[in-house]
């Protein structure tokens, strides 16, 4: 029998326990009620839409699945249709969204660096009596400067340490997702560090010598991108979540994840897991408050995690080992099916929450932001109405509306127009003419100025996005000066650099500070700790790094200009490093550069380089003049031979005689026989009478009327 004092213990924890998780579950229906009133979740619900490329008019028509639907739409229902209109969906906002996404995370996660450091805190100025201690001012200097080398040893050595996690925890792939989620729907939250099981192998050597490849396992900071749609803060933080009391994150997970947890270190309940399992899945509770877009599978489990500061004697009450007296201390709680499986102090002694909800736009008085689909929803809204008049009126123009007057009558009784339809004529009817029966009417067409409110939409999608077309790869032309480029490519970074500037500001800097603080709290080795500042310094610069790359290619058309004295070498190194590429690799090595300045100083060797390019262009000039002289010969042997072939055709009594000449001057008969024989009984045509007065009549000799006629000689 147990003992009663036993049992009284019982019962107060029990009901202690009760208590604490009644609180917590208060708490979280106070997020959830607080998100949901502020009227931001039908917000991201209709920007989601507009990404997809559904609104109302086009609903019931798409094939969208049911991760963007309303529930209500992916149940099944009957829908009600209306009237047949064209619902097209002229989606821009989709690609200004993925292209808005994909320029930022290009420039703020370069694969060559980072966008933040760690440096050594500058050290405290020396009073008189401690520099007189240290042995006089030399010595207090170089002691500094020693402390200063050491420290900034050490400082590089715990930036490559938290480089190395977030590695491992695909930093870039997770904050590219967090980008993502930002310019979709204008808020996105990233969550870090958190313990995190890392499974991985190794080869190392047993006691008997051998080498084995065995499985380890370790505990490192991790960080990953958490769906804003699972993220409750408190109502009352304002601007700034971590001005809150308490954050909850909801994370799905399925049976094998939670049997999985029963073997995982770090205080679970195992009893109260086991509880959870058997009940299946809960669909009641919180689940209906926070209904959203988002849909789960019904075999899916509800987890719900708790950061926030809580009563420190009750804490103790459930076992957490505190050794601080404090009233409030940081604490972190895990749900399960409304079961308090986990209860623990903060990771973090600090009790910071391990979250950064990066807005794209901010809100007054608000966490989340404004995303690039919220900002161009009314210039949507407006491509989409025109672009549906104009269809509608480009379909009731296309062909004329036929009035059929009374008493006329398919013969078929279908009234549809075709090819060669008879019609009756009713008697009695009001046209005696079939003729008057029928009459057309064309529907105007609009098509002009539908088209023009179109690209009025377009140009305010550029102005209100802040983001011109050109730059996104979408549309546009560019400017056709250097000047005006600059000016477009400066107002589009604008955007940018403030971006940047947020992301610094509430993402970079506070999470690269946890992850000092978690070194600093757990990490074994002290040669890597230090009184080091987080330098977030890259972000700014990488949006102005890429705007100067533009410049720098169109300054390089100007580095030909001697006046500007521009150094091209000097420009083409910047160039390459813009594009994340060594410069010494593609310029001269010191042997080479030594050998050409040589070259260029030495008085024979420059000599002989000049003589040998003044004798390649004398060649080059006889070698075009004989060029020209055999072009000319050419040409007076191509005359003459027509005069010569003309003569024959007109004699064909001298073809002998001009073969003898040519053998006589030296020519070579190719043929053997006479160029055109005699013809036996055939008279040559006397010559026609010459009657133009500048060509003289049967000249002696052929080359006279050449030389007269090309080269102007004196007649």
């Amino acid at each position: 029998m147990q003992p009663e004092h036993d049992k009284t213990e019982q019962e107060e924890s029990a009901s202690l326990r009760d208590r604490f998780l009644q609180g917590l579950l208060a708490k979280r229906k106070e997020a959830i009620a607080g998100r949901l009133g502020s009227g931001i979740e039908m917000e991201w619900q209709e920007d989601e839409e507009h990404y997809q490329g559904i609104d109302d008019a086009n609903r019931a028509f798409q094939n969208a699945s049911n991760m963007a639907m309303p529930k209500r739409w992916a149940t099944g229902q009957a829908l009600e249709r209306g009237p047949t209109r064209s619902v097209v969906f002229l989606n821009i906002t989709r690609p200004y969204v993925d292209a808005g996404s994909a320029r930022v995370s290009d420039m703020l996660l370069p694969t060559d660096d980072r966008a933040w450091g760690l440096k050594p805190t500058p050290l405290p100025r020396m009073n008189n009596a401690e520099i007189t201690q240290i042995g006089g001012p030399d010595a207090a200097k170089q002691a500094m400067d020693e402390t200063i080398a050491i420290a900034t040893v050490a400082a590089e050595a715990m930036q490559t340490k938290i480089d190395d996690c977030l590695v491992e925890s695909r930093w870039h792939g997770e904050v590219r997702r967090f980008i993502e989620d930002a310019a979709r729907i204008g808020s996105g939250v990233l969550k870090g560090p958190f313990p995190k099981r890392q499974d991985g192998k190794v080869v190392r050597k047993n006691e008997m010598g051998l080498t084995e490849y065995v499985s380890v396992s370790s505990i490192t900071p991790a960080s990953k991108r958490i769906d804003p749609w699972n993220f409750f803060p408190d109502p009352a933080c304002g601007d700034d979540i971590h001005n809150g009391g308490y954050t909850w994150e909801r994370e799905y997970l399925s049976g094998r994840q939670l049997r999985e947890m029963l073997k995982m270190p770090g205080g679970y309940d195992v009893a109260e897991i086991v509880k959870a399992i058997k009940e299946g899945p809960s669909l009641n509770g919180a689940r209906e408050a926070a209904d959203g877009v988002a849909y789960r599978g019904e075999d899916q489990f509800e987890m719900w995690i708790f950061h926030g500061h809580c009563d420190g004697e009750q804490l103790r009450a459930l076992g957490v080992d505190i050794d601080e007296e404090e009233d409030r201390l940081p604490a972190m709680a895990v749900l399960i099916n409304d079961r308090l499986v986990k209860v623990a102090q903060s990771v973090l002694d600090d009790g910071d929450f391990p979250y950064d909800v990066l807005a794209w736009q901010g809100r007054p008085g608000m966490p989340w932001g404004m995303g690039i689909s919220r900002q161009i929803r009314t210039v949507q809204r407006i491509l989409n109405g025109s672009t549906r008049a104009m269809m509608d009126n480009s379909g009731l123009s296309s062909a004329p509306q036929i009035i059929i007057g009374n008493g006329v009558t398919p013969e078929d009784g279908n009234y549809t127009l075709r090819g060669g339809k008879v019609w009756r004529l009713e008697a009695g009817g009001d046209a005696t003419d079939v003729r008057a029966a029928f009459s057309a009417f064309v529907v105007p067409s609009v098509q002009t100025e539908m088209m023009n409110i179109i690209e009025f939409a377009l140009r305010m999608a550029e102005d209100t996005t802040g983001m011109p077309a050109m730059l996104q790869g979408i549309r546009g032309d560019a400017p056709n000066t250097l000047g005006g480029m600059q000016m477009q490519n400066n107002n589009a970074t604008s955007v940018l650099r403030r971006l940047a500037k947020r992301f610094d500001d509430y993402v970079t800097r506070p999470h690269i500070q946890r992850y000092f603080d978690w070194m600093m709290q757990y990490e074994e080795d002290d040669s890597i700790k230090g009184d080091f500042q987080v330098d977030v310094r890259a972000s700014s610069a990488l949006v102005e790094r890429d705007a100067q790359q533009q410049f720098l290619i169109q300054m390089a058309q100007l580095a030909r200009d001697p006046q500007f004295e521009i150094n091209p070498a000097k420009l083409f190194a910047e160039l390459a490093k813009g594009q994340r590429l060594d410069p010494k690799r593609f310029q001269y090595t010191p042997e080479e550069a030594a050998q050409r300045k040589q070259a260029q100083s030495d008085p024979i060797a420059k000599a002989k380089a000049t003589f040998i390019a003044a004798q390649t262009d004398e060649t080059r000039a006889k070698i075009e003049e004989t060029k020209a002289k055999t072009a000319t010969k050419n040409v007076e042997g191509m005359f003459s031979a027509t005069e010569t072939a003309k003569n024959i055709a007109m004699t064909p009594q001298i073809a002998g005689a001009v073969d003898a000449l040519w053998s006589s001057a030296g020519g070579e008969d190719k043929d053997g026989a006479p160029l055109a024989p005699a013809m036996e009984g055939v008279q040559s045509l006397p010559p026609e009478p010459n009657t133009n007065p500048l060509t003289p009549a049967n000249p002696a000799n052929p080359l006279v009327g050449i030389r007269d006629g090309i080269e102007g000689g004196v007649s």
